[in-house]
């Protein structure tokens, strides 16, 4: 919906007065051409004696839509100033039309004759008004919902961000350390790139935004070699995302928590550890990506903690807020393992 300014408003107000004068006049003229009742002639000063209630009208509308629009007046104080200009213009119209036919008629008749019909397009005339103004009252709580949201969104990803576990990055940084007093030099140094390119992407992104799959892939491959460095042949990735998608775009950080929770629950979970897959297929205009493990799954579905049904929720909410009910999250525990699927609209990046 385009913004109703003052500009909007005011043109708006010419082309309603405009288009009263045409419903009064046109059919005058278009009886004459069709009819030949008398000859269709145009007298300009006739014209524009004529036409200078409609001038009046219009400069008079022009100034109160200033005023109202400046105040942000309500419906009810709107008609009320409506009723006051309405019984100014009356009686000077009636005085126009005295002088302009030159008779002297009562007073009576020059200060409210033709009340009811001259009333009349001023009141069609509020009501259109009021009807914009409730338009424009609807703009402005639609962009203080967009800015609450857009807020809301930076305020998730910060959350998200802040969910990293200190403990990983700790971990990681005596992992490094410990490879450099191995003389590893070449691990520490593809550690330190790894921890660098996930921390890098994490905080470099805006909730508001979108990212291809590419970047945020390279991401979580990044944080999913520190983790095989934590547990080592426990964690087996197999990754099955084919070339056509590469260009598709989501939401920055939309699969972090997914991996994470996999390796919360699945790989840290069991001896053995465990397999996570990432997968993505083209459906029609949509696409599917997918992140499942092997893990215990519906056994430790029951004892998940509060943070990662949030995590859940907050994908849900970002994917309402940059795709509407053309994507979604849906989640299935088995005794198989996990499964998180993701439903996308084909969209690739520009």
């Amino acid at each position: 919906m385009p913004e109703l300014s003052l500009t909007r408003l005011q043109r708006w107000n010419l082309w309603f007065w405009l288009a009263i004068t045409l419903s009064e006049h046109l059919p005058h003229y278009l009886s004459i051409w069709l009819f030949g009742l008398e000859p269709l002639q145009f007298d300009v000063a006739k014209l524009l004696l004529k036409e200078t209630p409609t001038l009046l009208v219009l400069a008079l509308t022009h100034i109160f839509i200033g005023w109202s629009y400046a105040r942000a007046l309500p419906p009810l104080h709107f008609f009320a100033g409506l009723i006051a200009l309405t019984v100014a213009f009356i009686p000077l119209n009636n005085l126009i039309w005295w002088w302009a036919k030159l008779h002297q008629p009562q007073l009576v008749f020059v200060l409210l004759g033709n009340l009811d019909i001259n009333s009349l397009p001023f009141f069609i005339w509020g009501a259109c008004y009021v009807l914009i103004w409730h338009l424009r009252q609807q703009l402005q709580q639609q962009q203080q919902q967009a800015l609450l949201q857009q807020q809301l969104q930076q305020l998730e990803l910060q959350a998200l961000q802040q969910q990293l576990n200190p403990h990983f990055t700790f971990n990681t940084l005596n992992s490094v350390c410990a490879l450099v007093e191995a003389k590893r030099y070449d691990d520490a140094e593809i550690m330190s790139e790894q921890l660098a390119t996930f921390l890098r992407y994490s905080f470099s992104k805006s909730p508001d935004q979108l990212v291809q799959l590419t970047d945020e892939v390279a991401a979580i491959d990044a944080y999913l070699a520190l983790q095989k460095t934590r547990f080592g042949d426990k964690l087996q990735v197999q990754w099955q995302l084919g070339a056509e998608l590469q260009r598709q775009v989501i939401p920055p950080l939309l699969l972090q928590p997914l991996v994470e929770n996999a390796v919360k629950y699945a790989v840290a979970g069991q001896r053995q550890g465990a397999i996570i897959r990432i997968s993505g297929q083209r459906q029609g205009a949509q696409w599917l990506l997918e992140v499942s493990d092997n893990g215990p799954g519906s056994a430790v579905t029951a004892s998940h903690t509060p943070s990662s049904g949030v995590g859940l929720l907050n994908i849900r909410n970002r994917l309402q807020q940059h795709f509407g009910d053309s994507a979604s999250l849906r989640t299935h525990a088995s005794v198989q393992g996990f499964l998180a699927q993701l439903q996308l609209p084909w969209q690739e990046a520009s």
